[in-house]
């Protein structure tokens, strides 16, 4: 969704404020057009909504968190399964059979959830041949060192994938409100030129410039 202005909702904002200040001001005037109270709370309530939700750089900077975290666990899982093929070759060589079926490759190439896969495939490999791999020190503790970082890839993944949702749902809720406030302040701009049209124009121009509408005379 994209919002229906060319400036910042910081910046709607405190438009926002100033003219719910001429609104007060005015109340009577504004009265007689059969806007009441109703106008100036809407945008009141608008006003405030917006200011307390977080700016798209908050969750972008808790998604970034995520991010980094999930690097750091993937490079220790990373870490650990190559530990373990050093140990599958120098057991049985890169050529054999017994080798080939963990299908070590370029696990940097893989994707997360990919990763999340092959750990627990060359775990489940390896574990019936410890007695055998153990000879070059692989151990259980290895594996459950490989499964434990691949349960919390896992969750990381997870949670970065909800963190993006949120990131989106948050900024398509924050630019439908930014619109509905938008169409709110137009509503009471126009009904500010027809109190103020008879006026001079200079005092016209200056109203309308806090009202950030164009006069076209």
């Amino acid at each position: 969704m994209k919002i229906n202005f060319g400036f910042s909702i910081a910046e709607l904002l405190q438009r926002n404020d100033k003219l719910l200040i001429v609104i007060k001001r005015d109340a009577e005037q504004f009265k007689g057009y059969g806007s009441g109270n109703e106008l100036p709370e809407k945008m009141a309530t608008l006003g405030s909504s917006l200011k307390e939700m977080p700016s798209n750089d908050y969750y972008e900077g808790e998604q970034k968190l995520l991010t980094n975290q999930k690097a750091e666990i993937r490079l220790a899982l990373e870490n650990d399964i190559n530990d373990l093929r050093n140990r599958v070759r120098l057991t049985y060589g890169s050529k054999s059979v017994e080798y080939d079926i963990f299908r070590f490759g370029r696990i940097h190439q893989l994707s997360d959830n990919e990763l999340v896969q092959h750990a627990l495939h060359v775990v489940k490999t390896a574990e019936p041949r410890l007695d055998k791999l153990s000879g070059r020190q692989v151990t259980q503790s290895l594996l459950d060192s490989i499964l434990g970082n691949r349960t919390l890839l896992d969750d990381i993944i997870d949670k970065q994938s909800i963190a993006m949702s949120l990131r989106s749902e948050k900024s398509l809720e924050r630019k439908t409100l930014a619109n509905e406030l938008y169409g709110l302040i137009s509503e009471a701009c126009d009904i500010g030129k027809l109190i103020w049209q008879e006026k001079k124009r200079s005092l016209l121009h200056r109203l309308c410039h806090l009202w950030f509408v164009e006069i076209n005379s």
